[in-house]
């Protein structure tokens, strides 16, 4: 009886695989459509939508085909590229101090002792937060009224002005700060992975030949973590580009447009002034710029893994 039960079962898994093998495509169609709706249409209607004049309070919803002025527009824009140096410093400032301070982290917290757990579970606590909390929090601790930071840095002789976030020259300092404060567990969180794949062989071997500490992370631990490296940068660099929530609950683009970041202006164009067609224009522009990037961190990270 056991045994016709388990050929019974045999047969009925290798029909189900065969079933698998041969409607593969009828079983990813949902997953394929629900891409479709949520993901592709949104892409080719920016896309299409890029080429026209259209406001979104227009009632009549009419829509004036423009070309490639949309796009050509934006590079004469002055706000806009702005917006890109802007977003470029951002971007340049957040990912090069999390990646070195995210490493430090994960170095100094890399043991296994039960103090350890602890403190790394309450380092990750920033990163668990709504970015708009968070910009929400810094913004009042900016306060130059009330917020800590002004007063403790008045306590010491620095004159704040109208504090970190009213000052166009330490406005885009203040916002890296807050980024770096939010997303730098991340950031050790992906080194600590990295580290614990680490093999043992070569630092025994180093040991033996009696090299330091130092040496031993400059020459062994450095060129293993190069995989890491860039997957960190790939994905810190992608997510500074699409920064809006800090940017929105701490300065709006301002002073000025000291802090106004190519995504923020994305917003501004389109919900604020609904010109939606140069809005597309601009995303697409960001799209562009992301996607190439990504492209350049993937090449590199493939032939470090050759």
């Amino acid at each position: 009886m056991f045994r016709i039960t388990a050929n019974r079962m045999r047969t009925k898994s290798r029909q189900s695989i065969f079933f698998i093998e041969k409607h593969y495509l009828l079983l990813l169609a949902p997953l394929l459509i629900f891409v479709a709706v949520i993901a592709l249409y949104p892409l080719f209607f920016s896309f299409y939508i890029s080429f026209f004049k259209y406001r979104l309070t227009d009632p009549n919803q009419t829509r004036t085909f423009l070309g490639l002025a949309n796009y050509v527009n934006a590079f004469h824009d002055k706000v806009v590229l702005t917006a890109i140096r802007n977003t470029l410093v951002f971007v340049a400032g957040t990912v090069g101090i999390e990646l070195m301070l995210g490493l430090g982290l994960a170095l100094l917290f890399a043991g296994e002792g039960r103090g350890m757990r602890t403190l790394r579970s309450w380092l990750i606590i920033p990163m668990a937060l709504p970015s708009l909390v968070v910009g929400l929090v810094w913004k009042s601790l900016y306060n130059v009224d009330f917020g800590v930071i002004p007063y403790y840095l008045k306590q010491l002789g620095v004159e704040m002005g109208r504090g970190p976030l009213g000052e166009i020259k330490l406005a885009m300092p203040a916002v890296i700060l807050i980024d770096i404060w939010q997303w730098t567990p991340l950031v050790m969180i992906i080194f600590l992975a990295g580290l614990k794949s680490l093999p043992h062989d070569p630092y025994e071997a180093a040991r033996v030949d009696g090299a330091s500490r130092w040496q031993s992370f400059w020459h062994i631990t450095l060129p293993l973590l190069k995989p890491t490296i860039l997957i960190v940068l790939l994905l810190r660099t992608m997510q500074g580009f699409k920064v809006f929530d800090i940017i929105y609950a701490t300065t709006g683009g301002g002073p000025g447009t000291a802090t106004t970041v190519l995504n923020y202006h994305i917003y501004t164009v389109g919900m604020v002034f609904f010109k939606m067609g140069y809005a597309a224009a601009l995303a697409n522009i960001l799209l562009v710029i992301v996607a190439i990037l990504a492209i350049l961190y993937i090449i590199v990270l493939e032939r470090q893994q050759l």
